[in-house]
């Protein structure tokens, strides 16, 4: 019987297409998915059986200032998901918040 882990892990590689906070990309994603190199696709984080593609932004105060040196990281549903498929993991409602900065 094996144990599934309480741990997350998320790869994330800079993106070569950031330039500035101004671009509004995000400065780090997932890995590419070399077994598919022709694709665009790349390495997900997959969450108690669901997929989310991950992506790290420059954090920002609450005035919407940069915060120098410090990320928000962002999982996203991937592919053609249904909101309702993937409950809010960070619902108010259940004590959690919607953005981490790390």
């Amino acid at each position: 019987m094996s144990e599934q882990s309480e741990k997350i892990y998320i790869n994330l590689v800079k993106n070569k297409d950031w330039k500035s906070p101004k671009d509004k990309l995000p400065v780090y994603v997932g890995p590419k998915n070399m077994k598919h190199p022709d694709k665009n696709w790349t390495i997900g984080v997959n969450i108690n059986g669901k997929w989310y593609n991950q992506a790290a932004f420059p954090a920002k105060d609450q005035d919407g200032k940069v915060k120098e040196g410090e990320m928000t990281v962002i999982l996203t549903p991937s592919g053609g998901a249904k909101k309702e498929d993937y409950p809010n993991l960070a619902n108010s409602d259940r004590g959690g918040n919607n953005e981490y900065t790390f």
